[in-house]
């Protein structure tokens, strides 16, 4: 038969919040005690530490795993998505020249972007320069034409100006102007 041991962890510490010395039934002092705890506390850090490393070697694999081809994909998927990334290659360039044989002509100033708009555009582009025009530029204008502008526009005989800009007399002839409107909207029961 063998003889447990106990020790008590209390031995020789003093009651903190009366400040009388613990009574205890071994005979240990502070620093045994101080020390039975340390390799009790390191102890356990060492199985934590020893438990988070396992999880860690755990997770690296399950990535690496991850990172690996999916499960039921042969080797040569790779080579597959490789292969049908150039078949779509050469769709794009065919259809591309597909365009070019049929609008010669948008095809010359769009290149091999002309594949990259819908068909009603390129038929519309192509159809204005066919009737001569330039698309996205805007007809010449004729110098000797009469210049055309809005009524009311800077420039014209029939401009308006600011009201803190006009004369005394030019107010007076817009009061006149507007006289027979005001009265007639006075008349409906119309208030501005």
């Amino acid at each position: 038969m063998t003889e447990e041991r106990q020790t008590d962890a209390t031995a020789g510490a003093t009651n903190e919040i009366a400040g009388e010395p613990v009574i205890s039934s071994g005979g240990q002092t502070v620093e045994e005690v101080e020390a039975f705890w340390r390799n009790r506390q390191s102890g356990t850090d060492r199985a934590h530490n020893a438990e988070t490393a396992a999880l860690k070697a755990q997770m690296e694999a399950m990535r690496a795993q991850s990172s690996q081809a999916p499960v039921g994909e042969s080797p040569e998927a790779e080579r597959v998505k490789a292969l049908e990334a150039e078949l779509q290659q050469e769709r794009a360039k065919a259809q591309a020249a597909a365009l070019r044989a049929e609008y010669p002509m948008t095809a010359s100033v769009l290149g091999d972007a002309i594949a990259n708009l819908p068909p009603e555009k390129i038929a519309a582009i192509e159809a204005s320069y066919e009737n001569g025009g330039r698309p996205g530029i805007a007809p010449m204008i004729d110098p000797n034409a009469a210049p055309r502008r809005q009524p009311g526009a800077p420039g014209t005989a029939n401009a308006e100006k600011p009201l803190n800009e006009k004369t005394k007399d030019e107010l007076l002839a817009d009061l006149r102007r507007a006289a027979p409107m005001i009265q007639a909207e006075a008349r409906e029961g119309i208030h501005r």
